[in-house]
């Protein structure tokens, strides 16, 4: 089964596979540079994976969501520098322990007498 000529197919395939991103920060380089154009395409009804598809055609490859990934952490990274004072989510305090019911059902400004 294991023939010279199935061992030569298999190497020219992998050979032909499309490389990869070199790494995320290059992604985010790209992404950075273009992402007004990115904004513009949407905007005229273009999905990621149809950007992805005209991204990857010009010679750098790139899946659909490696694109919306790197669009919405660029997005992120914007909205922190716009709002530095601003706390997200992940930086938030947890939650504090209900108490057995009293306390939380007095406003949070209310004084207790």
């Amino acid at each position: 089964m294991l023939s010279d000529e199935l061992i030569a197919k298999i190497g020219d395939c992998i050979d032909a596979m499309p490389p990869k991103p070199a790494s995320r920060r290059e992604l985010d380089v790209l992404v950075s540079r273009i992402e007004g154009k990115i904004r513009a395409a949407q905007e005229r009804g273009a999905t990621y994976a149809e950007i992805a598809t005209q991204i990857s055609e010009s010679g750098y490859p790139i899946k659909a969501n490696a694109l919306r990934i790197a669009v919405q952490r660029r997005r992120r990274q914007r909205s922190d520098v716009k709002d530095p004072g601003r706390r997200s989510a992940a930086r938030r305090s947890p939650p504090r322990a209900r108490d057995s019911g009293v306390a939380a059902a007095q406003p949070a400004d209310s004084k207790r007498t």
